[in-house]
């Protein structure tokens, strides 16, 4: 035989399930006021690198600590300390958005350069800073790169880049554009120098 639910039970669950309801809409509304951005890519100044074939080589995805790790853009006050933006986000982890914007960089330079494991040099990239310095209004990025025989996995070169663009705007948008531009310099600048080393 079944049992009825009395009408406070039923009153209850109503009131549990609102409460639930009313909570994911509220956290799916928090997480949808996020603007989202890209590391756009300067097509113009690539271009101006010839595009042909030339050695293979293999991008791991750069190596990052927290919170430059993850999908939010980090910004560095003047007594060093680090938080991110609020209510923005990259639309990836910004290691594996730069790792694509490091391949794109390497194969306008001649390379044949991706993400699948193969070729005789490996790119290990490993990115110490990816922020906007509050202080100085600058978007800076360092990235420590090593260039590592596959075989032998020997390192054949290494060098740390740095690049760094004008950001006054410490905001969404502006933030991201002064990011991106770094990015795209800092980019080209390593697989110019990746592609004299092969």
């Amino acid at each position: 035989m079944k049992l009825k639910a009395s009408a406070a039970t039923q009153r209850k669950v109503a009131q549990a399930v609102a409460v639930a309801s009313l909570a994911f809409l509220v956290t799916a509304c928090a997480q949808a006021t996020r603007e989202t951005f890209d590391l756009t890519t300067q097509t113009g100044v690539l271009r101006s690198v010839a595009l042909r074939g030339g050695p293979a080589v293999f991008v791991d995805v750069p190596a990052a600590l927290a919170p430059t790790s993850s999908d939010r853009i980090v910004v560095r006050a003047g007594d060093d300390s680090v938080a991110v933006l609020p209510g923005v986000q990259w639309s990836d982890p910004m290691p594996l958005l730069f790792q694509r914007r490091l391949i794109e960089a390497l194969q306008q330079c001649g390379l044949s350069a991706s993400s699948n494991f193969g070729g005789q040099t490996q790119v290990q990239t490993d990115v110490r800073r990816f922020e906007i310095d509050i202080a100085r209004n600058l978007a800076v990025i360092e990235i420590s790169v090593q260039l590592v025989d596959s075989g032998s996995g020997r390192a054949k070169a290494a060098r740390i880049f740095v690049e760094e663009a004008p950001a006054q705007e410490h905001i969404g948008s502006p933030a991201a554009r002064a990011l991106s531009d770094a990015a795209a310099r800092v980019a080209l600048r390593i697989g110019q120098w990746t592609r004299a080393r092969l």
